[in-house]
C-alpha cells in the first residue's frame, strides 16, 4: 500500500522506460512507485490517497485504459496519465472522455510531462483537503453512531460531487432540511445563494421567484408532493438544460414512487430523482442515535443559557432510547433543553421496535424485496406489461410467473 508520502504511481511493462521516467520525476523532487504489472497497481492504492497515476497504455495482460476504468470505479477523482504510442492517439483521445486526466505521446517530452504532473498533483491535493472537510463538516454536525447515520454521510459526501437532483424522504423532525443544507454547503454551488421553499396545497408556490433568487445555487423543495404539474414540467425542462442552471433538492414525506403512482409527480418528474433518493429514518429506528443526540442538544442548550453541564444517569439513557419521540430529533432537542434548565423529560413510551420478534429468514426477505419492486413497477407504469418488463429487464413470460407467484393482477394497477 503506498504512502501519503509518495506522489505518483508510475506503470509501465517495459523496465528500461520505468527506470528513465521514475528518474526524471525523482530529480523533480517527485516520491515515485514504479510498477511494471498494471493488475498489480490497483492493489496499491488506499481510499483517498493524495498522489496520481502514470500508465502507458499498451501493456500485456491489462491495457493502461482498462486499469484506469478500474481506478475511477474506485475513485471517479483519481487524476490518471496515459502515456500513448502514435497509434494509440484516437484510443487516448476517448479514455480522456471516459475520465482520463490527460494523455502525453511517446516520445515523452520532460517538460510537459512535469508541468501535466504538478498540475495533476495540486488537484489532487486540492480534492482531498476538500473530501476530508465534507467528512470533518458531517461528521460534526449529523450526529449519531448508528450504521445508518454512517451510510448517510458517506452517501452525502458522494451525492455532493454531482448536479443530480436528490429527495429526501422520513418523518417530520428527522433532519430532512439539515441534510439538504449540508448538502449545498459541501458541493461546488455552496458560494451561490440556498433557497428553500415551502409548498402548501393552497395553490401554485412562486417558483419563477425561487429560481430567480437560486442564481446557479440550490433550490430545495419542502413538500414535494403538493407541486402543481405545470410547474413540474417546467423544472423537468431545466433539469435537463447543460450545465444544470441550479440543483435540485425535493422533500416529502412520502415515498416517490407512492406519488407517481398516485398522479401525484410525473413520470418524468420521478426519474429526476430516481437514482438519488435517500430514505431518512425516524428517531425509533435508530436508537443508537438517541443519546449522542441528545448529549450534543444538552450542551447546546447549557451554553447557550450559560447553566453548568449536568450529568447524565444511565437510567436516563435508558428511559430516553425507550421513548418513540414523535418528532423525532426536534422533540429531542426540546427534551435536552428542557433537561439544561433542570426540567426531567417526559415519562417513557414504549417503542416496540425494541422488541421485535427474530427477523424474518432470508429467503423471505428476497422474496418479499423482490414482490416490492414489481409492485412499484407496476404501479409506476399503470399495470402496462409491456413497459413493466422493459424497466425490468426481464422477458414477459418471466415477469407473468413472477406476478402469479407473489398474486399480483396488472388490472389492480390501472
Amino acid at each position: 500500500m503506498l504512502s501519503n508520502e509518495q506522489h505518483i504511481l508510475l506503470i509501465d511493462d517495459d523496465a528500461d522506460v520505468l527506470d528513465a521516467y521514475a528518474m526524471l520525476l525523482n530529480q523533480a523532487g517527485y516520491q515515485v512507485h514504479a510498477c511494471h504489472n498494471p493488475l498489480a497497481a490497483q492493489a496499491l492504492l488506499s481510499e483517498d490517497w493524495p498522489g496520481i497515476v502514470i500508465s502507458d497504455v499498451c501493456m500485456p495482460g491489462c491495457s493502461g485504459i482498462d486499469l484506469m476504468a478500474m481506478l475511477l470505479a474506485r475513485d471517479a477523482c483519481l487524476p490518471v496519465l496515459l502515456i500513448t504510442g502514435h497509434g494509440d492517439v484516437p484510443m487516448a483521445v476517448e479514455a480522456v472522455k471516459k475520465g482520463a486526466w490527460d494523455f502525453l505521446q511517446k516520445p515523452v517530452n520532460p517538460s510537459q510531462l512535469l508541468e501535466q504532473v504538478s498540475k495533476a498533483l495540486a488537484q489532487r491535493r486540492s480534492q482531498i483537503a476538500r473530501r476530508r472537510w465534507q467528512q470533518e463538516q458531517l461528521q460534526a454536525n449529523l450526529i449519531g453512531r448508528s450504521e445508518w447515520i454512517q451510510q448517510l454521510r458517506v452517501r452525502l459526501q458522494q451525492v455532493a460531487e454531482t448536479d443530480l437532483a436528490v429527495y429526501l424522504q422520513g418523518e417530520l423532525g428527522v433532519g430532512r432540511t439539515l441534510a439538504a443544507r449540508y448538502l449545498h454547503r459541501m458541493s461546488h454551488r455552496s458560494e451561490q445563494p440556498l433557497i428553500i421553499g415551502e409548498l402548501t396545497p393552497e395553490g401554485e408556490a412562486p417558483l419563477d421567484q425561487w429560481l430567480e433568487q437560486t442564481q446557479g445555487g440550490t433550490l430545495v423543495l419542502r413538500n414535494l408532493g403538493y407541486l402543481p404539474v405545470a410547474q413540474q414540467a417546467r423544472l423537468i425542462q431545466l433539469q435537463g438544460q447543460e450545465p444544470q442552471p441550479f440543483r435540485l433538492i425535493g422533500i416529502g414525506t412520502s415515498p416517490l414512487v407512492e406519488m407517481a403512482a398516485g398522479h401525484i409527480i410525473l413520470p418524468d418528474f420521478y426519474y429526476c430523482f430516481a437514482m438519488t433518493q435517500i430514505n431518512c429514518l425516524s428517531l425509533a429506528q435508530r436508537p443508537d442515535d438517541i443519546e449522542p443526540l441528545f448529549r450534543h442538544y444538552l450542551q447546546q442548550a447549557c451554553l447557550r443559557l450559560n447553566h453548568p453541564l449536568p450529568q447524565l444517569p444511565t437510567e436516563l439513557i435508558k428511559r430516553l432510547q425507550k421513548r418513540v419521540w414523535p418528532n423525532n430529533v426536534r422533540e429531542l432537542a426540546n427534551a435536552a433543553e428542557l433537561f439544561a434548565v433542570g426540567v426531567m423529560p417526559l415519562a417513557e413510551t414504549s417503542n416496540p421496535l425494541l422488541h421485535e420478534s427474530e427477523p424474518p429468514p432470508l429467503d423471505q426477505r428476497i422474496e418479499d424485496y423482490e414482490r416490492q419492486i414489481i409492485t412499484e413497477a407496476l404501479n409506476l407504469h399503470q399495470g402496462r406489461i409491456n413497459e413493466v418488463s422493459e424497466y425490468l429487464q426481464i422477458p414477459r413470460k418471466k415477469l407473468y410467473l413472477r406476478m402469479k407467484k407473489y398474486d399480483l393482477d396488472k388490472q389492480h394497477y390501472r
